[in-house]
């Protein structure tokens, strides 16, 4: 009997509120400073909406359209830890409650962005239980994770909650966006939001529109997808899962993908741009930072597949204004390498952090950029590599690990360098009789290299051939 009173009160209580909003616009959620936001939601046809929030004394106020939408456009102060609230009213009032203004971030990609702090099975976070008892509310790092939805049916408004990242709530939270909001909260001293929005499985294609997809050959259109591989199919994160959230105010967005798409690296550059275009255009802002994370070593199989993705990712990311790129060669352990999810999940966020303070906030102090090759030059006794961002230089080795040199047979075969005097270059002495076109790096779907800069960030693996093997 005390189940049907509930039950029915509710049903009241619902069916007298006019005013419906979307799940994103809660109580807990962080705005983003210093800017015009948009308060969205649906009411009764031609009633009059009002807006209040507690940082500003104007009354906002604008008219249901004749579908029931609405919209109103609020400017945000400075980012502080006040704890403000919101009150929606068509003559019956909504208060969103415990809301803070700061610096909010869209995350997303496959499992290991989604990847929470309580781990996946036997795959753990490492360090998972210092970080999830020490979190504190009073941080102010507050996670809306959006509930995954691979529905062939578009859906309008996303499904998902915010939370305080408390003790309570992270083992729930992706491990990697709460690194990184940490790292930048810790710097910044501000409010960190993060939307995330992740699908373990998920290839870029599910994460386009139909128009950036249909234009490629190497996917199946005519493909079942069941609900058993429902992950699999292309648009449905796009339509589903950041679609619905392009009205939410955003600083930039996070991208941690590439393992669903191996078998297909000769495309993802350019899907990659595509997609990277699409999010901008989607979110109003073309000029908004992206940053991808490189998929980490993963013994795939015979063959360099995913070495060409990782270098597909590169060459992608950095060919696009505005964009970073977080190299992890140097996170995954020997006895990794059928782990599919690598445990250290807080360099990663560190690193993408730092790519935001300095690209991003302009912290100049901080270095945040792997090495990466800058120039070959082959003679007849030696290979010199010269390479970027080695900062001080790189770090001195005993041996330099991960090297190849190849010549017109195509065969590579192991190499060892120097550090060069200038120390932003390495040495490879040539053999007599043996005439090298070609060296890689790490250009293997499982290998561990040990070449840093002078701030311990990991040299990109590259190559300089375009061979197939």
């Amino acid at each position: 009997m005390k189940f049907i009173l509930i039950v029915t009160f509710l049903l009241g209580f619902f069916a007298n509120a006019t005013i419906i909003l979307p799940d994103v616009l809660s109580d807990n959620m962080v705005l983003q400073q210093n800017s015009n936001i948009k308060l969205w939601g649906s009411a009764k046809v031609n009633t009059l909406v009002k807006v209040n929030v507690s940082w500003s004394t104007i009354d906002y106020q604008c008219l249901a359209d004749k579908n029931g939408k609405w919209k109103v456009f609020i400017p945000t102060n400075a980012a502080s830890f006040q704890k403000h609230s919101i009150d929606i009213s068509d003559g019956k009032s909504i208060t969103i409650k415990n809301v803070l203004v700061g610096e909010v971030w869209f995350c997303s990609g496959q499992s290991n962005m989604e990847m929470p702090f309580r781990g996946f099975d036997d795959e753990l976070i490492k360090d998972a239980d210092f970080y999830v008892s020490t979190a504190k509310v009073e941080v102010g790092i507050r996670m809306f994770t959006v509930v995954k939805n691979a529905e062939i049916k578009s859906s309008k408004i996303g499904k998902g909650n915010w939370t305080e990242c408390s003790s309570k709530d992270l083992p729930n939270c992706s491990a990697t966006a709460y690194f990184f909001a940490l790292r930048l909260q810790t710097l910044l001293n501000v409010p960190i939001g993060i939307i995330n929005s992740s699908y373990g499985g998920s290839s870029i294609e599910g994460w386009l529109n139909p128009a950036a997809v249909q234009k490629y050959t190497d996917l199946d259109f005519n493909k079942i997808y069941t609900d058993e591989n429902a992950w699999m199919r292309p648009y449905v994160m796009y339509q589903n899962m950041l679609k619905p959230y392009r009205s939410y105010v955003i600083n930039g967005f996070l991208w941690y993908q590439g393992e669903s798409n191996v078998g297909r690296y000769g495309t993802y550059a350019q899907k990659l741009n595509d997609l990277v275009y699409l999010w901008r255009t989607t979110f109003n802002n073309p000029e908004l930072p992206f940053y991808a994370v490189e998929i980490a070593p993963f013994q795939y199989g015979n063959g360099v597949q995913a070495a060409k993705l990782r270098e597909a990712q590169f060459k992608g990311i950095t060919a696009i204004k505005n964009t970073g790129f977080v190299c992890t060669n140097d996170l995954v352990a020997e006895s990794e390498a059928t782990n599919i999810h690598p445990s250290q999940k807080k360099p990663i966020g560190d690193r993408l952090a730092n790519l935001v303070l300095h690209d991003t906030y302009h912290v100049d102090t901080i270095k945040a950029n792997s090495p990466s090759l800058e120039r070959v030059t082959i003679t007849s006794d030696s290979i010199v590599m010269q390479f970027k961002n080695s900062y001080e230089g790189l770090q001195n080795q005993l041996e330099f690990i991960g090297f190849e040199v190849a010549d017109s047979t195509t065969f590579f075969r192991t190499a060892q360098p120097f550090l060069g005097a200038d120390k932003s270059s390495l040495i490879i002495k040539i053999d007599k009789g043996f005439v090298p076109i070609a060296v890689r790096y790490c250009f293997k779907n499982f290998q561990v290299g040990n070449v840093k800069n002078s701030v311990g960030l990991p040299l990109v693996p590259f190559r300089t051939d375009e061979w197939d093997n």
